[in-house]
C-alpha cells in the first residue's frame, strides 16, 4: 500500500491503526493484522484478530479546532480574536476542556450504527495529554450507555508511547 497516495483523512486513520496494532501486541498481547480501509457507513477499517475481521473506527481527540489546526500545521499565526484566546487559555481550563471535548465525542459516536465486532479507537493528538493526565481524569470520562461498539480504546498520544487506556468494557 503507498501511504503517500491516500488523502490526510485516510493517512490519519491508517498511522493510528498501525499504533494501535503495535500497542496491542506489545502490551495487551493480540495480535491484530490490518487488513483494508473501508467506507461509511461502515468503519474506517478492518483488522484481523485471530482470523475474525474487526472493524475499526478511528477519531482524533485534539481539544478544539485551535488544536486541530496546530496538530496539523495550518496555525494562521497572525491569528484572530478566537485563536489568541485560546492560546493563552490556563492549564486550568485545558485540563477540564479535554475530558470534555472527549465525552463529546464518545457521545458522537455511539449514536452511529456499524456491523458487528466494531471497535472504537480514540487517538489523542493533544500534546499536553499522555495517559497519566487520562488516569488522573478517569472519572470524569463517560462512556454513554448505550453504543455500538464491542471495545472501546483510548490512544493516550499520537504513538501509544504512553501507552492505551481501556474504556470500554
Amino acid at each position: 500500500m503507498n501511504i503517500k497516495k491516500l488523502d490526510e483523512k485516510r493517512q490519519l486513520e491508517f498511522y493510528a491503526v498501525v499504533y494501535f496494532i503495535r500497542d496491542q501486541r506489545k502490551n495487551h498481547h493480540r495480535w491484530l493484522l490490518f487488513k483494508e480501509f473501508s467506507e461509511p457507513p461502515n468503519p474506517d477499517t478492518y483488522c484481523l484478530l485471530n482470523g475474525e475481521q474487526v472493524g475499526i473506527e478511528v477519531t482524533h481527540l485534539v481539544g478544539n479546532d485551535h488544536d486541530a489546526k496546530n496538530v496539523l500545521g495550518r496555525l494562521n499565526h497572525g491569528g484572530n480574536l478566537e485563536e489568541s484566546k485560546q492560546e493563552r487559555e490556563p492549564p486550568a481550563a485545558i485540563n477540564s476542556r479535554i475530558p470534555t471535548e472527549l465525552n463529546r465525542i464518545l457521545d458522537y459516536k455511539a449514536k452511529h450504527h456499524y456491523g458487528d465486532h466494531t471497535w472504537l479507537v480514540i487517538r489523542n493528538t493533544y500534546p499536553l495529554w499522555q495517559k497519566r493526565d487520562f488516569e488522573r481524569y478517569r472519572a470524569a470520562i463517560v462512556v454513554p450507555r448505550h453504543h455500538a461498539f464491542e471495545e472501546i480504546w483510548l490512544m493516550c498520544d499520537p504513538l501509544a508511547a504512553s501507552g492505551t487506556i481501556r474504556l470500554y468494557p
